[in-house]
């Protein structure tokens, strides 16, 4: 529900759906129109869709869901930022997720003349603490700062705790 979503917008949803869906057999099995109306007002409803088929495909293979970002990589909707969240905040492995936010701190800090997407998942890749929970805290600390410090409208470096490290943040403090 999160991709291309708020938190704040997911927050009334996601109870709902979780009550009407509590684990993956749930939601296998219901009639696909079920799902869409449960997800109605959300958007972007191939999401749900392959949610659906997600769940159709990890309950047909036993139930268990891959703690491997490359097996999660093969479910159906499941891209290289899913797979990366997924394994690292359900199952603490040591791998990267970067979404948008995390992509906007990485080019801030270390490549603020832009840089592609190889460059900023090798960037987050060599971040990464080596111990799947200190990865999953540095991944979580990452986006929240994307999310609440250096937004996308505003980058606030005046309270930015990485300012001293960050290239954008050392600009910006030796121009004043």
């Amino acid at each position: 529900m999160l991709q291309q979503t708020q938190v704040s917008r997911v927050l009334e949803y996601w109870p709902r759906f979780l009550e009407q869906f509590p684990a993956l057999p749930a939601l296998a099995s219901a009639p696909p129109a079920s799902v869409r109306e449960a997800w109605d007002g959300l958007g972007y409803y191939r999401r749900a869709a392959n949610l659906q088929a997600l769940a159709r495909t990890v309950v047909s293979n036993g139930g268990v869901l891959p703690d491997d970002p490359a097996q999660l990589r093969r479910l159906p909707g499941v891209g290289r930022y899913t797979a990366g969240a997924v394994a690292s905040f359900a199952f603490e492995r040591r791998t990267a997720a970067v979404d948008t936010n995390v992509a906007r701190v990485l080019r801030r800090a270390f490549h603020p003349r832009r840089a592609n997407e190889a460059t900023l998942w090798a960037t987050a890749e060599a971040l990464l603490p080596r111990r799947g929970r200190d990865a999953w805290t540095f991944n979580q600390a990452i986006m929240e700062l994307g999310a609440l410090v250096c937004t996308a409208r505003v980058r606030r470096c005046e309270v930015c705790p990485v300012r001293a490290a960050c290239a954008t943040g050392r600009k910006v403090t030796s121009d004043k």
